[in-house]
């Protein structure tokens, strides 16, 4: 696996060489706008609506809209600027460390692996030691900065296995609070309760992601196979009636459960 990003993770005053790998992968089946008549696809044209021509890579800046089809204009120079500079593109700066229990899931935004960038044993020391505190029973994460394509980020850095595992974050004001949501004032029966609490009960297991496979994926790959020899697709399966009652919903969920 290749690197994407080469620098170093900043602990105090001690600089870790490290390389910056991706953690995940995007397999979801892919799509492309194609003509229906001849098969051909469509290409995106980077036209200016007001010259009326197609335009080149090099005549095109970027803006920040500020109002209706009003933008401020930025030079390449001028977005690396504040992007922070090149003295922070390439450090990890760890800014305190945190119990990791404290994070809410829903910060977390993209997973990579961070592995020593020096395999010269004196340089690798500072990783491993930095590895070894951060294992202890009483599991420690860093709350980083970090810039990462360009855009500065905050992350959370744990260690994982041999290596770290570095979890970019989204910032405060860009989660969505429950208060701007307007909750609709329901009161459930005992039965249902019960009945809910139980079947919660039998649905509890270990968590095993291996066990919940991508099945639209595998229906789209089936299909694009099944197409591709010139078979005709089934037709989508009927919905089931709408049952209203709550309470003979989670019945026959847990008739279902005891099958």
């Amino acid at each position: 696996m290749r690197a994407f990003w080469t620098g170093d993770m900043a602990f105090g005053l001690v600089t870790i060489p490290v390389k910056l790998y991706t953690a995940t992968k995007d397999l979801s089946p892919k799509f492309h706008q194609l003509h229906v008549e001849c098969g051909a696809r469509i290409s995106m044209v980077r036209r200016c609506p007001k010259c009326e021509r197609d335009v080149e890579w090099s005549e095109i800046g970027k803006g920040h809209e500020v109002s209706k089809d009003h933008y401020v204009l930025f030079t390449k120079e001028e977005l690396a600027a504040l992007d922070g500079g090149d003295a922070s593109k390439n450090v990890i700066d760890i800014v305190q460390f945190i119990d990791p229990s404290e994070i809410d899931a829903a910060y977390i935004d993209s997973s990579y692996w961070i592995a020593s960038g020096s395999k010269n044993p004196a340089s690798a020391r500072g990783f491993a030691l930095l590895h070894d505190v951060m294992s202890r029973p009483a599991k420690r994460a860093a709350i980083v900065k970090v810039t990462l394509r360009t855009r500065p980020r905050i992350g959370i850095v744990q260690a994982k296995g041999k290596f770290f595992a570095l979890h970019t974050m989204r910032f405060a004001d860009e989660l969505v609070g429950s208060d701007e949501l307007t909750p609709t004032a329901v009161k459930v029966s005992d039965r249902e309760l019960a009945m809910a609490c139980r079947l919660v009960d039998e649905l509890v297991a270990p968590f095993d992601p291996a066990r919940l496979p991508d099945e639209y994926r595998a229906r789209v790959l089936a299909a694009v196979d099944a197409k591709g020899e010139g078979a005709a697709l089934p037709a989508a399966p009927a919905k089931p009636a709408e049952v209203i009652d709550l309470g003979d919903l989670l019945a026959a969920s847990l008739a279902k459960r005891s099958a």
